[in-house]
C-alpha cells in the first residue's frame, strides 16, 4: 500500500490558551488489478428488406441472449428507412438496422470466445450488407472489489492516526485526541484500450487488452485536538 502526504496544514484555532485543533488531509491509495473486462458490440444490416433486417437482426439477438459466459446489457435493436440524395431528390435505396449491446465478463477468455462466435456468425453474410464492431474495450474495477479495497483503506487510515495522535506527545509534548475524521472517496478507475475496430477480415481468438493496474484510493481529513 502507498501511503503519500497531499499536503499538511496546521490550523492553529485557540481553543483555550492551552489548546487547539491540528486539520490536515493524508492520501491512503492501492494498486488493484481491473477484474472485469466492458466492450460495446454493434451490428449493422442494410438490405432493401425491412423483414430481411428483422430476421436477421433477431438471429444474433437469439445467440447474444443465449450465451450465458458474458453479461449483457442495454440492448438496443433499431430499423431505420435509408434515402439517397441527387439533385435535390430523395430515392429510398432501403433500410439500416443497428443491434447494440454493452458485453462485459471476468474471464478475457469468454469474452474473446463470445466475440470469435459473433465473427462466425457475421461471415455467414455479405460483408457489404451486414458489418459487425467492437469498440470501447476496457478493463474496470468490479463494485465489489472496488469497495473491498475501500473498506480496508478506511480501516488503515483509522489505525493510521491513532498512532500518529499518539506520536505528536513526544514531538509537542502535548495530548492530542481525534476529533473528526471525514473522508471523500475516489470513483473506480478504467484502463481504455483500442479504438473501434472492424471485425469483418479475420477471426480474432485473443482481442482482449492488457490489463493494466489502477490505483483506489481515499484522501481523509483529520482534526485533532491538542491540549
Amino acid at each position: 500500500m502507498k501511503v503519500k502526504f497531499l499536503f499538511l496544514i496546521a490550523l492553529l484555532l485557540p481553543i483555550s490558551l492551552l489548546s487547539y485543533e491540528i486539520s490536515f488531509n493524508k492520501k491512503f491509495s492501492k494498486s488493484v488489478a481491473p477484474d472485469v473486462l466492458v466492450a460495446s458490440v454493434n451490428i449493422s444490416i442494410e438490405n432493401e428488406s425491412e423483414g430481411f433486417i428483422a430476421s436477421h437482426i433477431e438471429k444474433f439477438t437469439k445467440y447474444i441472449d443465449r450465451n450465458k459466459t458474458v453479461q449483457k446489457s442495454h440492448g438496443n435493436v433499431t430499423i431505420s428507412p435509408k434515402y439517397k440524395y441527387f439533385k435535390n431528390t430523395q430515392k429510398f435505396i432501403g433500410y439500416h438496422g443497428n443491434l447494440r449491446y454493452t458485453i462485459k465478463g471476468e474471464s478475457a477468455k469468454n469474452i474473446n470466445s463470445f466475440i470469435d462466435d459473433l465473427i462466425a456468425l457475421e461471415s455467414k453474410y455479405d460483408k457489404d450488407n451486414v458489418k459487425l464492431r467492437i469498440s470501447k474495450l476496457s478493463w474496470t474495477v468490479s463494485n465489489k472489489l472496488y469497495e473491498s479495497n475501500q473498506d480496508t483503506l478506511r480501516i488503515d487510515a483509522f489505525k493510521w492516526i491513532e498512532v500518529y495522535a499518539n506520536s505528536l506527545k513526544n514531538e509537542i509534548s502535548k495530548e492530542c485526541e481525534v476529533k473528526n475524521i471525514n473522508i471523500n472517496q475516489s470513483s473506480p478507475q478504467v484502463f481504455r484500450a483500442r479504438t473501434a475496430q472492424s471485425l469483418t477480415e479475420k477471426r480474432i481468438s485473443n482481442i482482449a487488452p492488457i490489463s493494466t493496474n489502477v490505483e483506489i484510493k481515499i484522501e481523509p481529513n483529520f482534526v485533532l485536538e491538542c491540549k
